[in-house]
């Protein structure tokens, strides 16, 4: 969706084949609708959060801040770099 100068959307084409596309009313003030797009990769990887709901751990954040100020944290390059590998592979499908 794209907006003008004026504040008012502008039509686009949908876009690709496979995404999903959500129309909502803005306001009572306003009679457009908006429309969303949402990749599959993306909505597959939303649904891949968990069951809890629960979207991070405030514990682990808290004391991965503490480790930083401390200067305790380390950087695994080799970690980050096989994982991001692995996870290329995974949603290729390889």
């Amino acid at each position: 969706m794209k907006i003008d100068q004026a504040g008012k959307t502008i039509s686009q084409p949908l876009g690709r084949s496979g995404e999903r596309t959500v129309v909502g009313k803005r306001s009572e003030a306003s009679s457009s609708d908006d429309s969303v797009t949402i990749n599959p990769a993306a909505a597959q990887l939303a649904g891949a959060e968990g069951g809890s709901g629960q979207v991070f751990d405030s514990e682990r954040v808290q004391s991965l801040r503490q480790a930083i100020a401390d200067g305790r944290f380390t950087v695994r390059t080799d970690v980050i770099a096989d994982r991001l590998i692995d996870s290329v592979k995974e949603f290729l499908g390889k």
